[in-house]
């Protein structure tokens, strides 16, 4: 939503927050008395989940020389080290160091251990599990906004409980404004203290929304915060890295787009015109039987003014530079968020409804922030009462089928949606 909606949020003090953190041992683990927190443990998605996999932890204090330790489950003698790319940001007040190690050459179907070292400092050992190869099915949790304000409770309830209903999910993506504010340290800290352990032990899937590109004044900044905060696949852009990218996994290849280019195009000039050239280049070269978009903004414009058409309704910004190619390039099925509310609108071609096109869907919000959004009765078919509860989607395919199901955190069903080929 626009930033006239935002209010700053006082900051808050450091509450001292215990999910996600993981307690240093010494390696012998007779006398564990380590003191140096690492804090939240994450999986962030790979573009195979066959045969790799990204580990990321962070830290107040300096992670230098840090490693990750990892073998094959209970095969001590196949133990290998890789030392930890590191990186540090200063916003806020608040120094943080991020560590990442992405892991390739695994075996498909494997189960696997791990521990992060530092000199004579070692975690306790961490298990993961790589995907067997030509994997037939995926189940993914979707979630939209989790942006919270005074307390992230709210998208602790919606994340622990999609979790605790879909324990067989493989992943959980999580479509844009993660926090209120992208260089708050209080926001990110208590976003990914509220998913507790469960992201390391599934992959997270992000997407930049609009509130990454926030500063503490409110102005648009670069989101640094977030960029440090998730190595993703590689897009081959060194300019760019990390604001968009894409990852198979099983019969579906995903494509997680960038929609910043308002508060970003003087920031990051070029970011539209290279991410549209790359998803032209993706697509002809990934060829599985569905093609799914994850992107912030939506393709309506509700009542958000748009600078390009100079009005409210209708499509939206975005939804003109993108939808021409979604149609051109076969997508099949594009979620969003952005506007707090659940709309599906079913296939869209040329700008108009359609028996053919992309599958639109929008959703959301995971948090506490709840608006009143109006109908559009061109495209919306259906929707769900204002203002819209915290809820989640689920998506499951097959090579032939892919279902979408809302849900509300509080149990109530929203709607169930089967695409076939």
């Amino acid at each position: 939503m626009d930033i006239t909606r935002r209010k700053f949020l006082q900051y808050c003090g450091q509450a001292a927050i215990l999910l996600g953190f993981e307690a240093w041992l010494p390696p012998s683990a007779a006398a564990a008395d380590g003191t140096m927190p690492l804090r939240f443990l994450r999986h962030i998605i790979t573009a195979d989940s066959t045969s790799s996999r990204t580990i990321m932890w962070q830290s107040n204090t300096n992670l230098s020389g840090c490693a990750l330790e990892y073998r094959p489950a209970n095969d001590i003698r196949a133990t290998k080290s890789v030392p930890a790319a590191v990186t540090s940001l200063f916003e806020d007040k608040a120094p943080v160091f991020f560590c990442s190690v992405t892991l390739t050459g695994l075996s498909p179907a494997a189960s696997y251990e791990y521990r992060i070292i530092q000199g004579e400092r070692a975690s306790r050992w961490h298990t993961f599990q790589t995907e067997p190869e030509n994997l037939s099915e995926v189940s993914a949790l979707i979630f939209c906004d989790s942006q919270c304000s005074g307390s992230y409770d709210v998208w602790q309830q919606t994340f622990q409980t999609a979790w605790q209903r879909h324990p067989e999910s493989q992943f959980a993506a999580i479509i844009g404004d993660l926090t209120d504010n992208g260089q708050s340290d209080w926001h990110w800290d208590n976003f990914f203290a509220a998913m507790g352990s469960i992201p390391a032990q599934h992959p997270l899937v992000p997407a930049m929304g609009n509130h990454e590109c926030y500063g503490l004044d409110w102005k648009f900044c670069l989101p640094r915060r977030y960029l440090a905060s998730f190595a993703l696949p590689d897009n081959n852009s060194a300019k760019f890295q990390d604001c968009f990218y894409a990852f198979d996994y099983g019969p579906v290849h995903f494509i997680v787009l960038n929609t910043q280019e308002l508060e970003l195009h003087e920031l990051l000039p070029g970011l539209l015109e290279h991410q549209l050239h790359w998803l032209k280049q993706d697509t002809n070269i990934h060829h599985l039987p569905w093609q799914v978009v994850l992107m912030h903004k939506d393709i309506l414009a509700y009542d958000e003014y748009q600078l390009g058409t100079r009005q409210k309704g209708g499509i939206s910004d975005i939804g003109r530079a993108f939808m021409p190619v979604f149609d051109e390039l076969g997508i099949d099925l594009v979620l969003t968020g952005h506007m707090h509310t659940y709309r599906s609108r079913g296939h869209i071609k040329n700008m108009q409804p359609s028996a053919d096109g992309p599958f639109y869907i929008l959703s959301g919000p995971a948090g506490n922030r709840q608006y009143t959004v109006p109908e559009d009765k061109t495209f919306d078919r259906s929707a769900i009462y204002q203002p819209t509860p915290p809820h989640y989607m689920t998506l499951h395919a097959t090579a032939q089928e892919l279902t979408l199901t809302g849900c509300t955190t509080d149990g109530e069903p929203i709607e169930t949606i089967k695409l076939t080929k």
